[in-house]
């Protein structure tokens, strides 16, 4: 029963996840990437803070404050990398891209953290770098193609999942120190605070779309990331990790149906061997290690 509530509250945050993200793809076609940030960052901390003062949960902590604002810089990095990239690129193309991080977390790990990588983790590693090359070179809309060839785009969706990596190793150092609620809250305000002074400038009128979704976009990401908390606490990360491949079907479905994307061949071909190398790196990380 445990298991299948995990399973649960872990695929219903994908879904909220997902569609926060095309959320973010529509506000991108009357507000800047940092307006859109800020508003995603603000509508989770005003959320959150309804959340934890309605079931009692723990607030931040002054002592905390450091280390939520290393999250919270990284995190609008991340964010700023990431709507800049869905709202020029496929929608499903920058999910897949984005399934890079676990990757990269990997590589992170061994870099800061001294683990050691072995002949598994170097393969995932390659596997994720050939998925994420045809995905972008392999299409119509590559950088260098005649059609939507927009260079900075594609950085953006290559680094935000770097970024994000960086973001999980840090919550993997800072995690046993804070409480989740209390964690998101206290970054997502700082994140907030530090995109404010980049949303600066000419903001369109506020028309009920744009309120609408500026008011959605913080609650399916507050939402979609409690979810994900407690079904992790539920399920162990490899059954979580076979989850989270479903966000590329959902990515791609949102794009189809709201913004008129049809992925090509390419996208699915990639996209399977970054999930391919995410499974490999799923399955070393859930093997018990040897002590050396």
């Amino acid at each position: 029963m445990k298991s299948l509530s995990g399973m649960l509250f872990c695929a219903s945050g994908i879904v909220l996840m997902c569609c926060m993200d095309a959320v973010a793809k529509a506000l991108g076609a009357d507000l800047t990437t940092f307006q859109v940030v800020f508003l995603r960052y603000l509508g989770s901390a005003i959320w959150l803070t309804l959340w934890i003062a309605l079931t009692g949960a723990s607030w931040p902590k002054k002592a905390d404050l450091g280390r939520q604002a290393q999250r919270a810089a990284l995190l609008v990095v991340t964010a700023s990398l990431f709507f800049y990239a869905v709202t020029h690129l496929p929608l499903a193309v920058v999910a897949a891209l984005g399934m890079t991080a676990p990757v990269y977390v990997t590589l992170l790990g061994a870099i800061f953290f001294h683990e050691k990588i072995g002949p598994g983790a170097w393969l995932a590693l390659g596997l994720g770098a050939a998925g994420s090359a045809i995905i972008i070179f392999a299409g119509e809309t590559n950088p260098f193609g005649s059609i939507n060839g927009d260079a900075i785009a594609w950085a953006a969706a290559l680094l935000a999942p770097l970024t994000y990596a960086i973001v999980v190793a840090l919550l993997k150092h800072h995690s046993g120190r804070e409480d989740p609620a209390a964690m998101t809250m206290g970054q997502s305000l700082l994140a907030a605070i530090f995109a404010f002074p980049l949303a600066l400038g000419a903001w369109p009128e506020i028309t009920p779309k744009i309120a609408g979704l500026g008011t959605l976009i913080g609650l399916l990401g507050a939402v979609g990331f409690l979810l994900l908390i407690n079904g992790l606490r539920r399920l162990p990360v490899s059954v979580f990790a076979v989850l989270d491949y479903t966000a590329l079907i959902w990515a791609g479905l949102l794009g189809f149906f709201f913004f008129s994307e049809i992925p090509g061949p390419q996208l699915w071909i990639g996209g399977s061997l970054i999930i391919a190398a995410c499974a490999l790196n799923s399955r070393r990380a859930a093997q018990p290690q040897t002590a050396s």
